[in-house]
C-alpha cells in the first residue's frame, strides 16, 4: 500500500507538470471545449495504463536491454514532438493545426505510446513502485490502474483549463500568444527527455 501511495504522488507530480500530452489537452480544450475533449481525456488514461503494464511487463527490460532501442524512441519521440510544435506554433486558431476534431478515446490512447516522456515515466513507475508482495501481472497491474487513474484526473484538469480559456480567447493575438506559448511548452519538453 506504501508504494501504491508513493506511486500516486509520484504519478501526480509527473503528470501535472507540462509536456506533450497537457499541451495537446489544453489545446483541445481550447478549441473543442471539456465535453468534446472527454473522450482525449479517457484515451491518454487508457493509454497511459496499457503502457505502464507493458512496461512492467517486460517491454521495458527488453527496450533498455535491446543497444539503441531507447535512443531511437528518444530521437523519434523528439522529432514529433517538435512537429507538433512548430504545427501549433503556426496555426491560426486553437489548435486548429493539430486536429480538426477531438483526438478521441484511441487517438488519446495511442498518441501514449508516441510521447517520449510517457514513456519515460513508465520506465520509472515501473522500476520504482511495482509492489513487492504481489505476483508481477497483479503487480503491474496495480501499478497501472494507479497511473490510469492518475492520468484521469491530470488529464480532465488541463482539458477543463483550455475549455475556460475558450471564452476568453477567440482568435486574434491572445489566441496567437497562447499557441505560441503551448509550442514552446512542447519544444522544451523534449529538453526534459535528453536531461
Amino acid at each position: 500500500m506504501n508504494e501504491l501511495l508513493g506511486l500516486a504522488g509520484f504519478a501526480l507530480a509527473g503528470m501535472i507538470t507540462p509536456g506533450p500530452n497537457n499541451s495537446l489537452l489544453l489545446a483541445s480544450g481550447i478549441r473543442f471545449g471539456f465535453g468534446r475533449t472527454l473522450g482525449h481525456v479517457a484515451g491518454t488514461a487508457l493509454g497511459m495504463g496499457v503502457l505502464v503494464f507493458a512496461v512492467a511487463g517486460g517491454v521495458g527490460v527488453v527496450l533498455l536491454a535491446v543497444p539503441g532501442a531507447e535512443l531511437a524512441v528518444k530521437v523519434a519521440g523528439s522529432v514529433y514532438l517538435l512537429y507538433l510544435a512548430f504545427r501549433i506554433a503556426t496555426s491560426h486558431g486553437a489548435g486548429g493545426a493539430v486536429a480538426r476534431r477531438p483526438l478521441g478515446v484511441l487517438g488519446g490512447a495511442a498518441f501514449q505510446f508516441a510521447n517520449p516522456k510517457a514513456w519515460l515515466f513508465a520506465l520509472a513507475a515501473a522500476g520504482a513502485f511495482l509492489p513487492p508482495g504481489l505476483a508481477p501481472v497483479a503487480g503491474g497491474l496495480a501499478v497501472a490502474a494507479t497511473c490510469a487513474v492518475m492520468a484521469l484526473g491530470t488529464a480532465a484538469v488541463w482539458a477543463a483549463g483550455g475549455a475556460a480559456l475558450h471564452h476568453v480567447v477567440d482568435g486574434g493575438p491572445a489566441q496567437r500568444a497562447i499557441n505560441v506559448g503551448l509550442a514552446v511548452v512542447l519544444a522544451a519538453s523534449v529538453a526534459l527527455i535528453w536531461a
